[in-house]
């Protein structure tokens, strides 16, 4: 519309028009930015649950459909557009961070985040406060920081798993110790007075063994682990699939699975922490001591360069 009316053909807007337009695009990608970056808050009904003792699963994070997502059959439309490599994909990250969203619906949203950042940054162009050449990187950053946060959500979830599967390994353990418990029956022992992420996992493996013609226990946890990249549900798979084939009792190898588990966090702590000190060392290795080495040394140079001019 701007190239028309610069041609004649569209009599030009008023300058207040197009101030007014680039300020309202700029003033919703705003919003949609602070709604992505801003923590979820939980309503009266999730404190409520949260205190109440019957409450066994974690919050989730609040999802795009039942917040403010009023175009899902949009969403459904552009699916068959999309490659199904990309869909599949996005499914996986989707359920590793504990979403509710479809990856269609992510990536309209994306795209709608892309288009608003576009448009703002276009009327800036026009009026010459932004180059060009910018206006696609710049458009990319807001659809970058929505895929960060979906990352990043999905890695806290994978933390926490790692951190709280050797205590439920524990408990299990201390369920089968009586006797006449199977390894299945201590699971659902368990994650029934359990909440947690982990806990979440061996429920949704549980319920997803249930029905018939399912596969067994033990495979929806082999599933699970490599879908979250969780070696020790694939340990606990081993030990489910031991009693299922052998029927014998599995309180000692969950007894030793766990204190395998806690000792290898304990061994990746400490490598962490070497980790860290290596890399305290480097800014105060480049900002203190390469500092002091030059004041040192300074009188020195000044001569040597003074003696060779």
């Amino acid at each position: 519309m701007a190239t028309l009316a610069a041609l004649g053909l569209l009599p030009r807007p008023p300058e207040w028009v197009l101030t007014g337009a680039v300020g309202a695009a700029l003033l919703a990608l705003t919003a949609a930015l602070i709604s992505l970056a801003w923590p979820r808050r939980r309503t009266l009904d999730q404190w409520l649950d949260k205190r109440g003792p019957r409450r066994m699963a974690a919050s989730r994070p609040t999802s795009w459909r039942s917040a403010h997502w009023p175009l899902g059959s949009l969403a459904r439309l552009i699916g068959p557009a999309l490659p199904g490599e990309l869909l599949r994909v996005l499914a996986v990250r989707i359920r590793n961070a504990a979403r509710e969203d479809s990856p269609e619906e992510l990536i309209l949203g994306w795209l709608l985040l892309f288009l608003l950042a576009f448009c703002g940054l276009g009327g800036l162009a026009l009026q010459g406060l932004v180059p060009v050449g910018l206006i696609l990187p710049l458009s990319l950053v807001p659809v970058l920081l929505a895929l960060s946060r979906l990352l990043r959500a999905g890695a806290q979830r994978r933390l926490a798993i790692i951190v709280q599967i050797p205590i439920l390994v524990d408990l299990m353990s201390l369920e089968q110790s009586g006797g006449g418990v199977s390894s299945r029956r201590a699971m659902e022992l368990v994650v029934s007075r359990v909440r947690g992420e982990a806990a979440s996992v061996l429920r949704a493996c549980l319920a997803g063994s249930a029905a018939a013609g399912t596969p067994p226990l033990d495979a929806q946890l082999d599933h699970a682990a490599a879908e979250l990249g969780v070696a020790a549900l694939a340990a606990l798979a081993a030990v489910v699939r031991l009693q299922r084939q052998e029927g014998i009792s599995t309180a000692t190898p969950l007894g030793r699975l766990a204190r395998g588990l806690r000792d290898r966090q304990r061994d990746d702590l400490m490598a962490r922490g070497r980790r860290a000190l290596v890399t305290m060392l480097l800014p105060v290795a480049a900002c203190i001591l390469l500092p002091f080495v030059i004041i040192v040394l300074y009188p020195a140079l000044e001569r040597l360069s003074g003696a060779f001019s």
